[in-house]
């Protein structure tokens, strides 16, 4: 039986037709539409109703993932802040209802994490999942109870943590995969924004491309203490598109983290996750 899954982003929105062992069957990935002259819940209402025609589906389960704060029990978007605008009170269920009454709402870390866990077993009962992107997202699993939403379903949004006033700059202002590119330009580096290269010529040691890494790492670091403070998992995975440089990203992060813990603190295992581009799809169809 055929699942529909959709993951909207702040750039693209991507929806897939995917079998009960989670294989793409189809795929399409449209630019998100600007929320105000045409509507991203319509857009998703229309990519849907295409693929249940198309495949002749009936009521079928259909998944959603999107960015911002998401309230999984009534399919509403919360708050999105500056990510998507005209977004906030969107409510998916009542939308998508003509559509089919199987359908499952998740913010897109929650939903990466799912996807993740889907097809990689881990041994830790508690793991958190950090996402390094044009922000930053959190998502906290526990093995018992499952995802962890929070009260307002506002738990785990760590890129607004460390705000400092004298540079008015946030976690993820510092720590994203955008901060870094920032960081590049400023420091006017060759290669300009080109992440890759910049690790790649780090790992060659060239001079200012690893102390670009350095800098931008210690502000990574001091996220993960926090992280590492308030949830006490036994892994934190990282995610997002830079997570590709695998050991060698953490190369750069784990040793700093214990310089914004006290001595013998401890810290969790660290690793880049190994589910790629479509976690987010594969999390929001993986449990109904």
């Amino acid at each position: 039986m055929y699942s529909i899954a959709v993951d909207i982003g702040g750039t693209n929105i991507k929806a897939a037709v995917l079998d009960d062992d989670l294989n793409i069957i189809e795929y399409v990935k449209i630019p998100t539409p600007d929320n105000i002259e045409v509507l991203i819940v319509d857009e998703v209402h229309r990519l849907i109703a295409n693929y249940i025609q198309q495949h002749e589906l009936t009521s079928p389960f259909i998944g959603i993932s999107s960015a911002g704060v998401v309230d999984s029990k009534h399919g509403e978007i919360v708050y999105t802040g500056p990510t998507i605008q005209n977004f906030d009170g969107t409510n998916f269920y009542r939308a998508l209802s003509d559509l089919s009454n199987h359908i499952k709402m998740y913010n897109d870390v929650d939903a990466a994490l799912l996807g993740e866990l889907a097809f990689h077993h881990y041994d830790e009962e508690n793991i958190f999942c950090l996402t390094l992107g044009t922000g930053i997202g959190g998502a906290f699993y526990n093995r018992d109870i499952g995802l962890y939403p929070g009260e307002r379903h506002r738990a785990n949004e760590i890129g607004y943590l460390l705000y400092r006033a004298e540079d008015d700059k946030t976690f993820e202002k510092r720590a994203s995969t955008s901060a870094l590119k920032s960081l590049m330009l400023k420091h006017g580096f060759e290669f300009e924004t080109e992440v890759p290269k910049l690790f790649e010529l780090a790992e060659e040691g060239h001079t200012q491309a690893k102390a670009i890494l350095n800098q931008w790492a210690a502000y990574v670091a001091e996220g993960i203490a926090q992280i590492q403070i308030m949830y006490d998992p036994g892994l934190i995975l990282i995610g997002g598109g830079i997570s590709a440089q695998g050991e060698i990203l953490l190369k750069y992060i784990e040793p700093k983290i214990h310089d914004f813990l006290p001595p013998d603190y401890g810290v969790a295992r660290l690793q880049t996750t190994q589910t790629e581009n479509n976690a987010a799809l594969f999390g929001a169809v993986s449990v109904k």
